[in-house]
This record gives C-alpha cells, sequence and structure tokens, in this order.
C-alpha cells in the first residue's frame, strides 16, 4: 500500500507498550528507572501501586507495593510511564516513526537495565487520531470507508461508536488490530463533525528482551497501522490532512 505523508496530521496521541514478567521486579526499580531518564523526563508523579506477591520455596511472601511512575518533559509533549511489568512512553506532539524511535528506545533501555526482565510478553503501538472534517451535513461515508447504515427507525443519532478487531500475520508473527471509531464533540466555536479513529496494533508472544528487536516488532506494528489508517479513510479526508508532495 502506498505510504503518504500529511501536512495537516490529526493524531491527539502516539502511544508504545510493551508488558514484561515482573518476577524479580521489586519495590525501589521504578525510582532506579526515574533515575536513568530524570533529565530529559524530570516532572515526576507516583499514580498508582501494584500489589505484587512473590513465591520463594514455594512460600508466598508478603505483599509488596510497587508504584506505577509517569515521568514527562517540560513541555508535557512526551510522557513515559514505568511500574512492574509495564512501559509506556506517550507522545502528545507526534511527527513521526523516526522522532518517536529513540523515546521508545530510552524507557526500554532504563527499564531493561534496572530490571532485567527474562522475556516480553506483549509488544504494541497506537494511533489516536481525532479527526475534524469543518463542513454541515456530513456524510460519514463520503469521509471514512465504513459502510454506517442507521435504520430511519432511530432518529436523531447523538453519537456513534464501532469497535472492530483484526488479526494479521506478518513475517509469521500474528498481530492483533483493534479499531475504534467514534464521534468527538466539537470545540468551542467549530462547526461540522469531529471523529476518533483509534487504531491500536500488538502482539501477544514471549520475546528475548533484545531491544533492538523489540524495536522493530513495535516498528512492524505502526507499519500494519498506517496500512489500516489509509484502507480507512477516503480521499475526502486525506483532502483535509493534506498529503505532502513528493
Amino acid at each position: 500500500m502506498k505510504k503518504r505523508k500529511y501536512d495537516k496530521p490529526q493524531i491527539q496521541e502516539a502511544i508504545f507498550e510493551a508488558k514484561f514478567n515482573f518476577e524479580n521486579f521489586d519495590v525501589a526499580m521504578p525510582g532506579q528507572i526515574f533515575e536513568l531518564i530524570k533529565n530529559e523526563y524530570p516532572i515526576k508523579q507516583d499514580y498508582k501501586h501494584f500489589s505484587l506477591t512473590f513465591s520463594e520455596n514455594s512460600n508466598l511472601s508478603p505483599l509488596i507495593q510497587a508504584p506505577l511512575i509517569r515521568a514527562s518533559k517540560n513541555d508535557n509533549s512526551e510522557i513515559l510511564q514505568f511500574g512492574p511489568g509495564i512501559t509506556v512512553a506517550n507522545n502528545l506532539r507526534y511527527e513521526s516513526w523516526d522522532a518517536f524511535e529513540p523515546t521508545i528506545n530510552k524507557i526500554l533501555s532504563a527499564y531493561i537495565d534496572v530490571a532485567n526482565p527474562i522475556n516480553v510478553n506483549r509488544i504494541g503501538t497506537r494511533y489516536i487520531n481525532n479527526i475534524h472534517i469543518p463542513l454541515e451535513n456530513i456524510s460519514v461515508s463520503d469521509y471514512f470507508n465504513l459502510d454506517i447504515q442507521i435504520p430511519s427507525q432511530l432518529p436523531s443519532m447523538k453519537s456513534l461508536e464501532l469497535v472492530f478487531l483484526n488479526d494479521v500475520v506478518r513475517n509469521n508473527n500474528s498481530f492483533t488490530i483493534r479499531t475504534r471509531f467514534s464521534t468527538e464533540t466539537l470545540k468551542q466555536n467549530e462547526i461540522g463533525g469531529r471523529f476518533i479513529l483509534d487504531l491500536d496494533c500488538y502482539i501477544e508472544k514471549q520475546f528475548d528482551c533484545d531491544i533492538k528487536s523489540l524495536i522493530s516488532l513495535a516498528k512492524e506494528s505502526h507499519d500494519i497501522l498506517e496500512d489500516f489508517f489509509e484502507t480507512i479513510i477516503s480521499n475526502k479526508t486525506r483532502s483535509i490532512l493534506e498529503v505532502k508532495n513528493g
């Protein structure tokens, strides 16, 4: 499928997530991970605690409270989240995969250096598009290749939400894609319609904790989502997003 770049993309947020085993995770590790990234992500927030139960010699040890930490840049454009068995990178001013990949590398490197997990169980990327169509009397099917038929017996529809799952096999790896399409509230003084196109692609399988391989899987899920995005939007939507020349 043809790859396109846009002058006016409407990506609200790009997200990377990795889930690990956490048998060796302890309560001090989130703080140690933060020490590795705090120069670039100095704003720290502990906002959730996990109760971890460990076993040793077949006897359960007491519950340990381990925090999930959010660390963000001063301008809040990027947020890193990490805790027992999980890392997340949120980019709120997404420009390109090439610009996002170093952020993913930072959080994976810091987490793996400190926690030394045995394997990764899930890798995924997600893009939340918030698309504004500034025209009255919109027909959804003109802008999105979704054959939506609303029965006439259901008048005055105020909102719409569709969710569907697909499986895609790439290089012998099976990825799951979750697509959510929904209406969104207009901002003040806006006309037309707003639509959320939320695309989430992930693979659930055990992999070794090799950063280069993990980023390659994340890039593969990104490429799949690009294809899904181009399949769902129509040329009318592309004209709003303004395809780059060349």
